[in-house]
This record gives C-alpha cells, sequence and structure tokens, in this order.
C-alpha cells in the first residue's frame, strides 16, 4: 500500500459508481457539503490520494485499487445488492439507499477518520472515558454535535467506525427531519440543487426550531449496548400505517434499514415516532469503573 504522508493530504473522494442521477447528486452535494474534491469514474486520479472510496458492486475491485494511492487512514464504503462480497470495505450498505443516506454515510465516515488523524492520543484516552460508562446521557443540536458523539460513544463497539456512522445516520435523521422536520422529498431536492447546507443551516437558526434538540440516552452493560434517541419534533400519530410498519419511503424505514446495515441488532421507532431505540451486541467488555452521567 502506498500512503501520502500526513500533512500533504487534500480529501479527495472517489465515487466509482454507475452513472446515475443519484450519483450525480452524491457528487454536487459531497463537493458543496463536505468541501472535499470529489471525482467520478472507474479510473482513479493519480493527482492526489484517495481518502475515502465509495463502490459499487460493478466497481468493487476499485477498493483494492485505491489502496495503491491512499491518504492515511483511507476508508472504504460498497454500496452492495448483497450475495457474496468480493472485496473488504470499511462500510457495506445496501444498494437501494438514496443519496440522502449516502450523504449522511459519508459525513459520518469522514468525521471518524478526521478523528483518527487528528487526535490520534485523545482517541486512546477516549477509549477508557466511554469504557466506564454505564449510563449517560447527552443532547446534540447540530450535525457537528452529532459527528463528535457518534465517533465517542462507538469506541467501545468491535467495529468502531461502522458503529460510529450507524449513531451518526440515527442521530442526524433526528436532527434533519425530526427537529427541522425536513421531509425525506425535500431533502433530495435541496441535495439535487445543491442547496442543502444552506436550507440546513437556515432552519437551524429559525426561532421555531432554535431551542429544539435531541436527547440520547445510552446505556452498557456486559454484552449489550443501546441508545435511546429522542427529538423535539412533533411525531406522528402513533395510529399511522408508518408507525405500525415503518416502511423505506419514509425517513424512519429509512433509518432502520441503514442502520441495521451498520451493525445495529435492533432499531425501532417507539411511541409518535420522535424516540428511536437502538442496540448492538459489544461483547464482554468490563469497565475500569463504571460512572453514571448527566448532560453535555
Amino acid at each position: 500500500m502506498s500512503i501520502t504522508p500526513i500533512g500533504k493530504t487534500p480529501d479527495r473522494l472517489w465515487l466509482c459508481m454507475a452513472d446515475s442521477n443519484r450519483t450525480r447528486i452524491l457528487s454536487r452535494a459531497l463537493a458543496k457539503g463536505l468541501d472535499m474534491t470529489v471525482y467520478l469514474g472507474p479510473t482513479m486520479d493519480q493527482e492526489g490520494p484517495v481518502a475515502i472510496i465509495v463502490a459499487d458492486d460493478a466497481h468493487a475491485k476499485r477498493i483494492a485499487e485505491a489502496k495503491t494511492n491512499a491518504a492515511p487512514a483511507q476508508r472504504s464504503i460498497l454500496v452492495t445488492a448483497g450475495g457474496r462480497v468480493s472485496q473488504k470495505a470499511d462500510l457495506y450498505i445496501s444498494a437501494d439507499v438514496d443519496a440522502g443516506g449516502l450523504v449522511s454515510a459519508i459525513s459520518g465516515l469522514r468525521a471518524f477518520r478526521e478523528q483518527e488523524l487528528v487526535f490520534a492520543k485523545a482517541v486512546d484516552a477516549s477509549i477508557g472515558a466511554v469504557t466506564s460508562l454505564s449510563d449517560a446521557e447527552f443532547r446534540v443540536r447540530t450535525l457537528e454535535d452529532a459527528r463528535d458523539l457518534a465517533v465517542f460513544l462507538a469506541r467501545i463497539a468491535p467495529k468502531p467506525c461502522a458503529t460510529a456512522v450507524g449513531i451518526y445516520v440515527l442521530l442526524a435523521s433526528a436532527i434533519e427531519h425530526g427537529n427541522l422536520e425536513f421531509t425525506v422529498e425535500e431533502k433530495a431536492q435541496a441535495l439535487a440543487e445543491g442547496k442543502w447546507d444552506a436550507k440546513l443551516n437556515k432552519r437551524l437558526s429559525d426561532a421555531r426550531y432554535a431551542d429544539r434538540s435531541v436527547k440520547i440516552r445510552f446505556q452498557r452493560g456486559q454484552r449489550l449496548m443501546s441508545f435511546l434517541i429522542q427529538d423535539d419534533g412533533e411525531g406522528i400519530d402513533a395510529e399511522t400505517a408508518e408507525m405500525a410498519n415503518p416502511t423505506r419511503t419514509g425517513f424512519r424505514g429509512r433509518a432502520i434499514k441503514l442502520a441495521k446495515s451498520l451493525g445495529f441488532g435492533t432499531v425501532n421507532y417507539l411511541g409518535v415516532g420522535n424516540t428511536v431505540e437502538a442496540s448492538m451486541t459489544v461483547g464482554d467488555v468490563t469497565p475500569r469503573q463504571s460512572v453514571a452521567v448527566g448532560g453535555r
């Protein structure tokens, strides 16, 4: 593997997927929203190292190729229809994910990578800190808050990278669709127009939504880690079809499927749909000291 030294590495994302409306929307959204250099197509750009590669089944072999021109802590996503996976990737995401879900996953992955690069020593300390927690509550309001918390809480998981992205996906959904009340269609249109970040920031500063936050209750036992995530949105009627059986057409169904593909064993929306409960097995991890912490 060829790796470019830290300090000389621009954030370059190789989007190696079949040409489609989703791919074009994704490219535009990433270039504007994440301020990354995004290049498309099956041929690797040799002008700079690859920080993140996103490939589909038809281009899965490009994940291995990207390692020959790797930025430090290179990360990869395989968007796959399932079946036999021939290429090893950091994340495996269902092929029917929409552009909005992929943007959230890539954003969470980039945050995890940045923490690895910039806070290597702090990461070791954070592992000890999160291992000592058995019951804690946090609040986040922005996507930046969500990224930081997701990376921190994922450190105890067997697969911290995938777990960090999974936590972030659920938090981002609570912020975007719960607190800020964007519909899936509104987000898709804003991404397609390259206006998603501007619309997010505008609504975050809107007096109607400015005081809203997302509450996270984190609990960890010997073998199970669980999250109760509650937004301040109005939710929906508990008797509706979506609450009875969340589907891919609603943001709740999309979040459930994406989080499960990232390692969560159980993901369920509760009550009126503004609370999601998610859990995963973490193995037998004995904490050095068990404490309860409130607030953030």
